[in-house]
């Protein structure tokens, strides 16, 4: 019998969230593997790691320790899929992240610290700033970056920035990059269980190496993904793409937490098709070169959007900044009130941008949410600094594939700060 799938589901855990690292292996080990799906986990705990191959429902068929092992090393997540697509070729091939952003301790922090910059010159302030992020850091060599930064100025504005996240979404791009390329065909879907990930930069930088992408704009309740009820429906349909897959990934996420409300609220998930994420970065760009066309009479009615966008999204204050901390905004929220700006080229743009957004159009598989206060959103976030308040756009932005040419977001972004300037 043909195998239809290999996933790896790869549980950073080595944190706080131990205990609900541990809750998901059961979940996907309860459903076990059959000749069609196959699944492996690594779990990475406080004890070490294991490299896990899922058996028949409830039984582990083979497991590896690792005493030492350092799953925020993007080398090792690389590792980590070879050792499990090289044992069983599919069809299909499905990565899982399932990661946690403050999982750094102090001391490990310091330890990398000096590593990537030398003893002494990585002050008590900026460890204590990324020892308090909360924006999902996945990987080491992001913070390494980070701490390496010869400018204090610039290690001070990445790290009030909210952290690295364009940094991830490159490093992120390697990895996709090379596991597609020791596959001989992209990913067929790659799924964040990780916070604030359904971005429009990371989304744009992996569509080369990635066939559909699921990920959540705001921050993912600590009981992760429902396993059972999204592996289980795969095994039930190993024939699925990854675009069926992603799709019924959106929906027992949402239905499990409307029924299941964590406190915070927190509750989103898209599913794109990296195909057609192009076509959202475009009309996003044309967005952009109709804002900057007239920057003068356009920041305040972008600042407002910001502002409208904020106020529903929190409950008025009623819950969490979240996204908002980190200075990533919904784009179907901000174009909606766009939309009807008095400029005719500043209202169709926003308008293309919402007709893209579309669930069922050519990005957007499906858009799942709960709670009103998130109606009316796209799903799909974008950096969007505010102005003014000492904010500074990062100097590292610019590395993100969407903030290049031909596309125009940081053309109107550094156009947007200095109106404000």
């Amino acid at each position: 019998m043909v195998t239809k799938w290999t996933i790896l589901t790869y549980i950073a855990s080595h944190n706080n969230l131990e205990e609900l690292g541990q809750e998901s292996l059961q979940q996907i080990a309860a459903v076990g593997s059959s000749p069609e799906v196959i699944h492996g986990v690594l779990v990475d705990s406080s004890m070490g790691a294991d490299r896990i191959l899922v058996g028949k429902p409830g039984k582990l068929k083979q497991a590896e320790h690792l005493a030492q092992f350092d799953s925020g090393d993007p080398d090792r997540l690389i590792e980590t899929a070879a050792w499990l697509f090289r044992q069983h070729p599919a069809e299909r091939y499905g990565l899982i992240l399932w990661s946690h952003g403050t999982g750094w301790r102090p001391e490990e922090i310091e330890r990398i610290g000096i590593e990537s910059h030398g003893a002494g010159h990585m002050t008590a302030g900026a460890a204590k700033r990324v020892a308090g992020l909360s924006n999902p850091v996945l990987f080491r060599s992001t913070i390494a970056k980070m701490l390496a930064s010869t400018k204090p100025s610039e290690r001070a504005v990445l790290f009030d920035d909210g952290t690295g996240h364009s940094l991830d979404t490159v490093e992120l791009e390697r990895v996709a990059t090379r596991i597609g390329e020791a596959l001989g065909q992209p990913l067929e879907l790659l799924g964040m269980d990780a916070c604030l990930m359904a971005s429009l930069e990371v989304a744009y930088q992996v569509r080369r190496s990635v066939r559909y992408y699921v990920a959540s704009a705001e921050l993912v309740p600590g009981h992760s993904w429902p396993y059972g009820l999204i592996f289980g429906d795969l095994a039930e349909h190993p024939d699925w793409t990854g675009a069926d897959l992603g799709r019924a990934v959106v929906r027992h996420y949402t239905d499990f937490y409307r029924a299941h409300p964590p406190r915070a609220g927190d509750v989103t998930k898209v599913a794109l098709d990296l195909a057609g994420v192009d076509t959202l970065a475009a009309a996003v760009g044309r967005l952009a070169a109709a804002l900057a066309a007239d920057i003068a009479g356009q920041a305040p009615a972008v600042w407002q959007a910001q502002t409208a966008a904020r106020r529903q999204e929190t409950r008025e204050g009623g819950r969490g900044l979240s996204k908002f901390d980190y200075h990533l905004w919904d784009i179907g929220s901000v174009a909606r009130r766009l939309a009807g700006s008095s400029s005719a080229p500043v209202a169709a743009a926003s308008q293309a941008v919402l007709t893209a957004l579309r669930p069922g159009g050519p990005a957007v598989l499906a858009e799942g949410h709960v709670g009103d206060w998130f109606d009316g959103i796209g799903g799909v976030s974008f950096y969007l600094m505010p102005p003014g308040g000492g904010n500074r756009l990062s100097p590292y932005y610019d590395q993100v594939a969407f903030a290049q040419p031909p596309l125009r977001w940081l053309d109107f972004l550094r156009a947007y700060h200095a109106h404000y300037a």
